[in-house]
């Protein structure tokens, strides 16, 4: 008689939970007949997420490689067009130009409304502003005057029959397209010693809006340092009236 007795059969290990949907047979282990695959390594969900990332390129030209297209555009003042009218002997020595800080920013300033001020981050300054403005009216200065000697930031008092400073309070454009330049000048005698002229000028010209393009914009201001050119202009003939014009050297 056998007294020993028979030990019960393990019995196969139950899935994890959540693993119903997704079972593979294992035959190497018959006594547990499911080994549970992990639903986020399923074959078929990485299938289906290729198909559709390829229908996603198919239908869109692969435009996720195409390199993105800048609509950034610079910016430059123009001065008023040179005319073969002669060259006179005025020499006059122009200073920096001072702006007020908001025209610091490389961006072309907006006018919103008495004291606010947005920036066009499409529409930059292809050189800093000051710098371009100082360039711009020198050149309108020979051009007007007309003169040759337009000496710039650094001269000999004995080259320049005046010395010419010019700070800038306002200088942009509004929504509508009004641009505005107010500033105040002096005229000096060579080494600053006299003020021979000084006043503020504020001028106004009415030009397409800064939505239908900057470039519009931009020749606007133009035009305006173009008008305080003429102004400037005529304020170093009269100051300079009588005085003996330096030799150029």
């Amino acid at each position: 008689m056998n007294t020993m007795s028979h030990l019960p059969h393990s019995s196969p290990l139950p899935p994890p939970p959540g693993g119903e949907r997704a079972r593979v047979a294992n035959p190497s282990n018959p006594e547990q007949k499911w080994n549970v695959v992990p639903e986020c390594f399923r074959i078929s969900d990485v299938l289906v997420l290729l198909l559709a990332l390829t229908g996603c390129l198919a239908v869109s030209g692969c435009s996720l490689f195409k390199p993105v297209k800048s609509t950034t555009r610079y910016y430059v003042l123009t001065p008023v067009a040179a005319t073969p009218s002669g060259s006179g002997s005025l020499a006059v020595g122009l200073g920096q130009v001072k702006l007020p800080a908001y025209l610091f920013n490389t961006s072309l300033a907006v006018r919103k409304g008495t004291n606010e001020v947005e920036y066009l981050e499409s529409a930059l300054w292809a050189e800093r502003l000051d710098a371009s403005f100082q360039r711009v009216l020198a050149a309108n200065l020979a051009t007007v005057l007309p003169t040759e000697q337009v000496r710039l930031s650094a001269w000999q008092r004995a080259d320049v029959a005046a010395e010419l400073y010019v700070t800038v309070e306002q200088f942009d454009v509004d929504a509508r397209g009004q641009g505005v330049l107010l500033a105040r000048w002096r005229i000096l005698s060579p080494g600053g010693e006299k003020v021979l002229k000084a006043s503020a000028s504020r001028f106004s010209r009415q030009g397409p809006p800064p939505d239908a393009g900057p470039s519009g914009a931009v020749a606007t201001l133009s035009e305006l340092v173009t008008d305080l050119s003429r102004q400037l202009a005529q304020a170093l003939r009269e100051a300079t009236s009588g005085q003996i014009t330096p030799v150029s050297k």
